[in-house]
């Protein structure tokens, strides 16, 4: 009804950065998928999943395909299909989002906002109802 929802994919990733790692400046860019086990100290734009271990630490803003949190996010997300925050989640932003899962236990301090549906899914659906 709503149309079809692309589900999370988190595939191997291609680059891990390691927990005693730091990455600091500029700007990440991949498009392919991405773990993050140590310090980002900068924006990450992920086009495929970016995974963020229970050790890894983010602070920047994240703009990525789909999302799962396992540790600490200090940005705003954008993320293009869906966000999982696990139970050990800790994220101080905003989260826009497709689709969102939380885990019980997951910490939040800012405003999650659903992205719009897009007009052709939305004259659909009420063509649909009508």
């Amino acid at each position: 009804m709503f149309g079809k929802k692309e589900k999370a994919n988190y595939d191997r990733p291609t680059t891990i950065i390691g927990k005693e790692a730091l990455v600091e400046g500029g700007i990440i860019e991949s498009k392919s998928s991405m773990q993050v086990n140590g310090r980002v100290l900068t924006d990450l734009a992920i086009d495929a999943s970016l995974v963020i271990g229970e050790n890894g630490y983010i602070e920047g803003n994240i703009n990525a395909g789909f999302v799962l949190v396992a540790g600490k996010i200090i940005g705003n997300i954008d993320v293009a299909h869906q966000i999982h925050l696990t139970k050990t989640a800790v994220v101080v932003g905003d989260i826009q989002y497709e689709s969102i899962v939380i885990d019980k236990g997951a910490q939040i301090e800012g405003n999650c906002c659903m992205k719009a549906v897009e007009s052709t899914e939305k004259n659909k659906h009420v063509a649909e109802v009508s």
